[in-house]
């Protein structure tokens, strides 16, 4: 006799629905992370090549190239930063994880409501980095201590003991995001300022460039950049050296003169071309003799 076949369980209620709103939470997050680094990437390009009398636009700049560029502004001490702060939010949890009684648990998350709750002279010392903005750096500084200072007073040991709306949290919470935006830009901003600045002190370590081209071109900068005639037997008659690489896109290679200086030399645009060959060469590497 043959034997009815088992049926299967049925599935619990609201698990699928409950790994829908994973994926969906997921899925807000990434696009969040996303647009936040393409806002970083902007803003950092557009300060570094500002150094360089260009702008992201003119070189062709989409949407990945600044989620990329956005990677530059991860510099040790916004890592230790992070990393910090991440440490600092997780201290109630891991004081009541502690293998002791509870006491002193009680004692020291009374002792953390009690600074929690004093947040507001956190928000005031920002508040003095704002007043002392031009003498006081780095200039993020002061948006991110007012951030700071409203994010602990929204903590849950600060409103221990006084209930308040969500809707009365609302305000305090979007001025940090907006704190939080305001120092992220300046971050970024700041960056990009300091990163072109040395690299402009370093150009004679970028990729060399040779440029050959079959009419005479009209170049003037520092004494290194140097102009040649091969003859009038040669195709490619002028020969130009003492140039190296800013960056390539595309078909195009923006080019500067080695002792560039941004108050006076100009950034050479060049495409390859029937009259025109570039060739590239390696920079001088660090610790040789120029």
């Amino acid at each position: 006799m043959r034997r009815p076949a088992r049926r299967r369980p049925d599935p619990e209620p609201g698990a699928g629905a409950g790994a829908t709103s994973i994926l969906k939470f997921v899925i807000a997050e990434a696009s969040f992370i996303a647009a936040l680094m393409f806002y970083v990437g902007l803003i950092y390009t557009s300060r570094y090549y500002s150094n360089f009398h260009l702008s992201p636009s003119s070189l062709g700049f989409g949407f990945s190239d600044y989620v990329v560029e956005s990677l530059q502004i991860l510099s040790r001490p916004v890592l230790i930063a992070v990393v910090s702060l991440l440490l600092l939010m997780s201290v109630p949890q891991f004081v009541r994880r502690l293998p002791v009684t509870s006491r002193v648990r009680r004692r020291a998350s009374a002792v953390w409501g009690a600074m929690a709750r004093q947040y507001w002279v956190v928000v005031a010392a920002g508040l003095v980095l704002f007043l002392l903005w031009p003498s006081v750096r780095p200039y993020w500084m002061a948006p991110a201590t007012v951030a700071a200072g409203l994010l602990i007073g929204q903590s849950g040991a600060a409103l221990r003991g006084r209930g308040q709306r969500p809707a009365d949290r609302a305000v305090p919470l979007f001025a940090a995001l907006a704190f939080l935006l305001l120092a992220v830009t300046l971050l970024a901003a700041q960056l990009g300022d300091r990163e072109a600045k040395q690299a402009a002190a370093r150009v004679v370590r970028w990729p060399g460039v040779v440029v050959f081209s079959t009419e005479r071109l009209s170049l003037t900068g520092p004494p290194a950049l140097k102009a040649e005639d091969l003859g009038a037997g040669a195709h490619l008659r002028y020969r130009y050296s003492g140039l190296r690489l800013l960056v390539q896109r595309g078909d195009r290679y923006y080019v500067v003169p080695v002792g560039w200086d941004r108050t006076r030399d100009s950034v050479y645009i060049f495409r390859e071309n029937e009259t025109t060959r570039i060739e590239l060469t390696p920079g001088v590497r660090r610790g040789a003799r120029r």
